[in-house]
C-alpha cells in the first residue's frame, strides 16, 4: 500500500522533471522561426485592416462631398469631381494622406479599368413610377508615398525565405440623391415659368430666415446665401393669365403670352379640396384644378400667411401647362399639369379688396418695388416670395422621385 507522504513525494517529483520544459519549447520555436512568423502575421494583417478601415473612410467622405458638390450645381460630370474625390479620400488615408481614388457619377466617365476589384453592393430596384435619382461611385485603393499600389509588409518581409511584398487593399463606396418621393404638398401650383424666372434659369437660391422644423422634415443645403432685401418677388394669380391673357411681370423675354404663369389654387380633378392643412396628394404628371371654393379664402390663405411670418418653407407643386376646361379664352377650373415640386419661401399676400390691401408686408424689404407691383397686384391677388434649396437624408431608400429636380433633394448612401 502506498501511503500519503509517498504519493507526495513521487508528485513531487513529476513536477520537479517538467521544469525547463518551456523553455525549451520555446527555444524551438524561435529557432524555427515559428513566433517571428505568427508576430509577422498578426502585426501585417492587423496593418491591413487599418488600411481598409482608412480607405473606406476615405471612399465615404469623397462620395458624400462630390454628391453635395452635384446637388449645389457645381459642374456634376467625373473628370470634373475627381480631383474633389481624390482630395477627401487622401484626408482620410493617415499619415502619408494618398489614396489611389477613381470615380463614376451616373455610369458616365467611369474608368475603363478599376483599380481594384472590389465593387459595392448591387444598387436597389426602385418601385414603379420612382427612379435610383443620380448616384456617384468612389473606390479607393492602397497608393503609397512612393507611388506605389502595394502596402509594404512592416515585419514579414524581414523574415528570411519569405517572398512577401506587399498587398493592395480595396473599398467602395456609392451615394444617391434626387426628388423625393412626394406624398403631400401645399395646394399651391406655381408655374415652372416664374420659377424659372425667380430662380435665374435655377442659379439663383436663398436659405430660409426662420426655423425649418416644418412636416418636411427637410434642411437647407450648404452653402445657400441668406436672402436679401429684395430677394422676393411677386408672382401673379393664374387666373388672371387665362381670363386676361398677360399679366406682367413676365416670365419670357420677349413676352410670350402662350406660356402659362402664375400661381393658382389647387384642388384634385373630382374638384374635392385640399385636407385642412391645404395639402393634398400628387404626383408628377398629375392634373389637379383650380380652386373654385371658399376652402382657399378661408383655410390656405391664413396658412400662408403663417408660414410667410415664421420664414418656413412649403414644397409647392410646379406646373408648365395650364389646359383650359371650356375654351383658351375663358376658362373654368383649368387643370394644371405637375412636372416636379419646389421648396418656397413666402413672405407676403396682396389681395385686391379695397383697391390693393396688404395683407402681409414683405419680411425681406419692408415693401417690394410698389411702383410696379401694386400696379399689378391691383388687377390680381400676389403672392410674394423667394425659392430655396432643401435636403433631406435617409437611410436604405427604395426609390427617387421621377422628373426635374427643382431644389428638393433627398441624398442616401447605398453602398
Amino acid at each position: 500500500m502506498f501511503s500519503i507522504k509517498r504519493i507526495g513525494l513521487w508528485g513531487r517529483r513529476r513536477k520537479d522533471s517538467d521544469q525547463g520544459a518551456v523553455t525549451s519549447v520555446l527555444a524551438a520555436l524561435l529557432a524555427g522561426g515559428v513566433v517571428m512568423g505568427l508576430g509577422a502575421v498578426v502585426i501585417d494583417v492587423g496593418q491591413l485592416y487599418v488600411e481598409r478601415e482608412q480607405l473606406q473612410s476615405g471612399a465615404d467622405a469623397a462620395s458624400m462631398a462630390v454628391a453635395l458638390s452635384c446637388i449645389r450645381g457645381d459642374l456634376c460630370t467625373s473628370a470634373a469631381q475627381t480631383t474633389l474625390a481624390t482630395t477627401f479620400a487622401g484626408r482620410n488615408a493617415g499619415g502619408d494622406q494618398k489614396a489611389g481614388t477613381q470615380i463614376c457619377i451616373n455610369n458616365t466617365g467611369c474608368p475603363a479599368t478599376w483599380n481594384t476589384a472590389i465593387t459595392c453592393p448591387p444598387m436597389f430596384t426602385p418601385p414603379a413610377g420612382q427612379s435610383i435619382g443620380n448616384y456617384v461611385e468612389v473606390r479607393t485603393s492602397t497608393l503609397t508615398s512612393t507611388g506605389g499600389t502595394l502596402l509594404p509588409p512592416t515585419f514579414a518581409g524581414a523574415l528570411s525565405g519569405i517572398n512577401y511584398k506587399g498587398k493592395q487593399v480595396g473599398t467602395c463606396a456609392r451615394v444617391n440623391w434626387g426628388p423625393p418621393v412626394v406624398t403631400k404638398v401645399f395646394a399651391l401650383g406655381i408655374s415652372l415659368c416664374d420659377w424659372k424666372r425667380m430662380t435665374g434659369n435655377n442659379t439663383n437660391f436663398y436659405s430660409p430666415i426662420g426655423s425649418l422644423l416644418s412636416g418636411l422634415g427637410l434642411y437647407t443645403t450648404i452653402g445657400l446665401n441668406p436672402p436679401t432685401p429684395g430677394a422676393d418677388s411677386a408672382i401673379v394669380k393664374s387666373g388672371s393669365t387665362v381670363l386676361l391673357g398677360s399679366v406682367a411681370p413676365s416670365c419670357t423675354t420677349p413676352l410670350n403670352t402662350t406660356v402659362p404663369r402664375g400661381y393658382g389654387w389647387l384642388m384634385y380633378q373630382d374638384l374635392s379640396a385640399p385636407d385642412s392643412n391645404c395639402m393634398m396628394n400628387l404626383a408628377v404628371d398629375d392634373l389637379p384644378r383650380a380652386s373654385l371654393l371658399s376652402f382657399t379664402s378661408l383655410t390656405c390663405i391664413p396658412l400662408l400667411q403663417g408660414y410667410a411670418a415664421a420664414g418656413r418653407p412649403i414644397l409647392v407643386p410646379i406646373y408648365d401647362k395650364l389646359i383650359p376646361s371650356v375654351s383658351p379664352i375663358l376658362s373654368v377650373a383649368p387643370q394644371y399639369h405637375i412636372v416636379g415640386f419646389a421648396p418656397f419661401v413666402p413672405t407676403g399676400y396682396y389681395t385686391l379688396l379695397g383697391g390693393l390691401v396688404k395683407g402681409l408686408t414683405s419680411i425681406l424689404s419692408g415693401g417690394l418695388a410698389q411702383g410696379i407691383n401694386d400696379v399689378l397686384c391691383i388687377t390680381s391677388a400676389c403672392i410674394t416670395g423667394y425659392f430655396t434649396k432643401l435636403l433631406t437624408p435617409a437611410t436604405r431608400p427604395t426609390g427617387f422621385g421621377t422628373g426635374q429636380n427643382f431644389g428638393a433633394t433627398v441624398i442616401a448612401r447605398t453602398g
